[in-house]
């Protein structure tokens, strides 16, 4: 690698490091050298105008240099691109949502026609027990399956050590990976993977909303094995300590690293076992350990899989709120028709929405999901691409032309 590369890469970084002094939670993990930290931290908040002129004269400088491989350079272009986008939000430019979604995230969102969560709905009439309406019914579903804090927290070794098992058996893993987990509360999100270097993390869960057994799994994999945490430490690993791409020492959010990060999170589970192994491993070991061996699993899984058509309900919700001056009170009652969430689970979507830093993070779950799925689908034996995308800088761009070739 070039001393221009490594320069390319550390100034990445620098910059990544001091817009993070203007946007609190903007960097997601960041693992590099102590002095670098220190060093942003001792400039403090640095004027926009100047980081705008420096994530252009970045760009420049990744556009000239003729010795970076293609897809490296495919990668800073556009997470620079996505740098420069956030530095024209904080100089007060008021961007579209799908304007800033291109920017951020590499991706064209667009609304998600309300028949198609309808087919879900009517699947679900057939699949949910009988009595009162489809939102009555999953309300009641969901509270049958409801778990408390303490019977998750001795359910998740048992899940975790399953599914760590089958993630080392198929993807490569750093030996000395680990990670701790930690129940809290009063956070927008469901749960959180806090990469911490070394192939390490603690993943956070929040206890704010009920924890429902048959959504552990999915949980655990998003952001354990093989999701989040077991992408990250490839990465540092591999990237970052091996190959010496100095970039891959932080992670940022409004990236499109995350559109490919969430869409391997949210298929991860998958990934892992198809519909029959899962179906064989809750029926067999899950749900009878945990005492709820009266569940049918393959209903359960159904049920799972038809919800997953109503992926486009929370990007929908953004549209309405951000864009098309809905009020809180008509998303939420939005939210609650299309998506079937209680009262308070459409609350909880809503408050996550608003936050400026999430407000078109939605999108990455659905169009992340979308083009995931979709490669599995085209190219087939989902395991190398699996491979592919846990260990080498990919953005939306390189799946979308994976898939086209």
């Amino acid at each position: 690698m070039s001393p221009s590369q490594t320069s390319i890469g550390q100034k990445y970084v620098r910059l990544a490091l001091s817009i993070g002094q203007h946007i609190p939670g903007y960097v997601d993990a960041y693992f590099g050298p102590a002095e670098w930290r220190a060093q942003a931290d001792d400039q403090g908040v640095r004027p926009v105008h100047v980081l705008a002129r420096e994530a252009a004269e970045l760009s420049a400088a990744i556009d000239d240099d003729t010795e970076m491989g293609p897809q490296r350079r495919d990668f800073l272009t556009r997470q620079v691109r996505a740098m420069h986008t956030t530095l024209r939000v904080l100089q007060g430019e008021r961007l579209a949502l799908i304007e800033e979604a291109e920017g951020f995230f590499d991706i064209t969102p667009a609304w998600t026609e309300e028949t198609i969560f309808r087919d879900a709905h009517r699947t679900l009439e057939e699949l949910l027990p009988p009595g009162g309406t489809l939102p009555e019914r999953m309300a009641l579903l969901k509270r049958s399956r409801e778990i408390s804090v303490a019977g998750a927290e001795k359910l998740l070794p048992f899940i975790l050590a399953h599914l760590r098992r089958l993630t080392r058996e198929r993807f490569p893993m750093p030996q000395e990976e680990a990670f701790e987990l930690k129940f809290v509360s009063n956070q927008p999100w469901g749960a959180y993977n806090w990469y911490l270097g070394d192939c390490h993390s603690r993943i956070e869960i929040n206890t704010d909303l009920p924890l429902h057994i048959v959504g552990l799994p999915s949980l655990l994999a998003h952001e354990g094995y093989p999701g989040h945490h077991t992408e990250l430490s490839n990465k540092d690993t591999g990237l970052y300590q091996e190959a010496g791409y100095t970039e891959h020492c932080v992670s940022l959010l409004n990236t499109p690293a995350c559109v490919v990060s969430e869409g391997m999170a949210t298929c991860a589970l998958e990934v892992l076992m198809n519909e029959e192994e899962q179906a064989a491993w809750l029926s067999d070991e899950l749900l009878p350990h945990a005492g709820f061996a009266h569940l049918n699993a393959q209903q359960e899984l159904a049920i799972i899989k038809a919800q997953e058509k109503l992926a486009g309900v929370l990007p929908n919700a953004a549209f309405l709120l951000h864009e098309q001056g809905a009020d809180a009170r008509e998303v939420g009652d939005y939210i609650q028709e299309y998506g079937l969430r209680t009262e308070e689970e459409a609350s909880k979507a809503i408050e996550f929405l608003s936050i400026p830093l999430y407000r078109s993070y939605a999108f990455t779950y659905h169009r992340g999901s979308e083009l995931v799925r979709g490669l599995f689908e085209k190219k087939g034996n989902r395991d190398h691409w699996y491979t592919r995308l846990l260990g080498e800088a990919v953005t939306p761009h390189q799946i979308r032309q994976w898939i086209e070739v």
